[in-house]
């Protein structure tokens, strides 16, 4: 057998799926015995990655019959519910999502532009502020603001905020993220984020709302993504039991 990690496997089944080698014109995967034998995967590894890419809304199970690859996925939409980084999240979905410019720099609580639902924070706390800029497929698509808690995180090089800062802080430093709570809701685009999108001041603009916490249960940071109304497209998967 091959030593795929559950992870790896996800990502190779989902890149198959994309370029549609994977499933039928019913959009339904192989049975599981095809897929062990193509990834040359034990059955435990190959069910936990068919489970994972269930709960990230990619795939759903019917009974007796088969995995089937959602509807969302041939619709360039991104899910809102990913297991990782927003760059991961387009990338299965077979789209590009790129930092074109991100500006760093030191700021306090009580100077924030907004703050996070859990309001628990002191006003001297200290905070890096980034903003970046975000392109899908080399077209603007959000500005991504973000206050990252500086007694947690220290320093961020300059280079990991034009890559996955998700998988920076999971991977490069003894960070261990447990969970994300996300809002969405609508605000007037900022007029930093309107000259990047050619949108007027004002305009209206999808919000995600996030904050990020770890798994001892601290917050490590809180962000917004203005997103570009004419290009966001976003899914979930809302289980019924």
């Amino acid at each position: 057998m091959a030593h795929l990690d559950i992870g790896q496997l996800v990502q190779r089944i989902l890149a198959d799926i994309q370029v549609g080698k994977l499933a039928d014109g019913q959009r339904k995967l192989p049975a599981e015995p095809v897929l062990m034998e193509r990834y040359q995967v034990t059955r435990y590894t190959l069910r936990q990655a068919l489970k994972q890419l269930s709960n990230m809304g990619y795939t759903y199970q019917m009974h007796g019959i088969g995995t089937f690859v959602r509807q969302q996925q041939t619709n360039n939409s991104i899910a809102l519910q990913h297991d990782g980084g927003l760059s991961e999240a387009a990338a299965r979905a077979g789209l590009k999502l790129a930092t074109k410019k991100a500006v760093m720099a030191m700021t306090t609580v009580a100077d924030a532009e907004f703050l996070p639902e859990a309001g628990h924070l002191k006003d001297n706390e200290e905070l890096i502020d980034i903003r970046r800029f975000r392109e899908l497929d080399g077209q603007p698509y959000l500005m991504e603001h973000s206050y990252y808690i500086k007694a947690i995180v220290d320093t961020i090089p300059e280079e990991a905020l034009y890559g996955s800062l998700f998988n920076y802080f999971e991977q490069q430093r003894d960070v261990n993220i447990g969970f994300i709570d996300q809002l969405l809701m609508s605000e007037p685009l900022p007029e930093i984020a309107g000259e990047f999108m050619n949108l007027a001041n004002g305009a209206p603009s999808l919000v995600v709302k996030d904050e990020t916490y770890l798994t001892t249960g601290k917050m490590l940071a809180f962000s917004k993504q203005y997103y570009d109304y004419r290009r966001a497209r976003l899914f979930m998967v809302k289980r019924i039991r």
